[in-house]
């Protein structure tokens, strides 16, 4: 698959982070930042867990009622 590629315009300064950081990691600077978007873009995900687990729990009910749910799951007869 051929991949299409564009410029982005980054302070000098963030170009070298970019390029130290790449070059500790022996890869590209192309692979680096794409490592360092999936971080981030997982880093938002568990984040947004963490949020939807905080409200869920401060809702007592609410929380009791997915402790049944999952406590239902997880000792469910298999066979």
């Amino acid at each position: 698959m051929t991949s299409t590629s564009t410029t982005i315009r980054v302070s000098q300064a963030q170009r070298g982070r970019l390029k130290d950081l790449a070059e500790r990691r022996s890869s590209s600077m192309t692979e680096t930042l794409d490592a360092a978007l999936e971080a981030l873009h997982r880093d938002d995900f568990y984040r947004s867990m963490a949020d939807a687990e905080r409200e869920l729990r401060a809702d007592p009910a609410a929380w009791a009622e997915f402790e049944d749910d999952r406590n239902e799951w997880l000792n469910a007869k298999l066979t």
